[in-house]
């Protein structure tokens, strides 16, 4: 959990100020320590009636998150590394489906394997899980930044 904390803080102190202090990092983590929280209780979620050792099977599924680790701390390397890195958001949100994929592939693993789920029932609960973590990252944007108004707003033009 520390571990994504701290990558998280690591790539939204990069993406707020295009650079890493220390007192960004501490704030950053302090900021952050949500999203850990609510990754332990998706996997929780996921683990739900399944009769396995808890600790170990939550270490797993922590393990789970790689892919979305690298791929943020690439996108922060990118901030730092290019001249226009404003020019290359979309091109770099678009890479966003390569860990999207291999999450998913490891969470269908994690289910078969650490959870002894069939495959047709680790994809229906890996599915689920999917669109929980999606739910909570569309609340959280909209209540940082007003999307559902400004979704409404540009609509209504």
């Amino acid at each position: 959990m520390a571990l994504i904390a701290l990558v998280i803080a690591t790539t939204a102190s990069v993406a707020a100020t295009g650079r890493l202090t220390l007192p960004l990092l501490l704030s950053g983590i302090a900021c952050w320590s949500f999203v850990p929280v609510l990754h332990l209780l998706t996997g929780l979620l996921l683990l739900r009636g399944s009769v396995v050792e808890r600790v170990p099977a939550i270490e797993r599924y922590f393990a789970t998150h790689r892919y979305w680790s690298l791929w943020l701390l690439t996108a922060s390397a990118t901030v730092l590394l290019l001249p226009d890195p404003g020019g290359a958001l979309a091109h770099v949100l678009a890479t966003a489906l390569v860990p999207a994929i291999l999450t998913a592939r490891a969470l269908t693993r994690f289910a078969t394997e650490v959870l002894g789920h069939t495959p047709s029932r680790a994809r229906r609960r890996v599915g689920l899980h999917q669109a929980i973590t999606l739910l909570l990252l569309v609340i959280y944007v909209d209540l940082s930044v007003a999307l559902w108004p400004r979704i409404v707003g540009t609509l209504a033009r």
